[in-house]
């Protein structure tokens, strides 16, 4: 699976969060967040589902 970034980040200016409340809303680090953000390759279910639920969208939103 490969993460849609650019939705992503309309969602986050939708939202007007920067990706450190994005990672506090997950509970995670914002190295994480960059680091999973920042990957070319894919990610895992989990993943996806943690990011959605944090911006309140559909997984299948946030894929290629």
């Amino acid at each position: 699976m490969e993460l849609n970034k650019r939705k992503i980040n309309i969602e986050l200016a939708r939202l007007k969060w920067t990706k450190y409340r994005l990672a506090k809303e997950m509970g995670v680090t914002r190295q994480w967040v960059y680091r999973i953000l920042g990957r070319t390759g894919g990610c895992t279910l989990r993943t996806v589902d943690r990011i959605a639920k944090a911006l309140g969208a559909d997984p299948k939103d946030l894929l290629i």
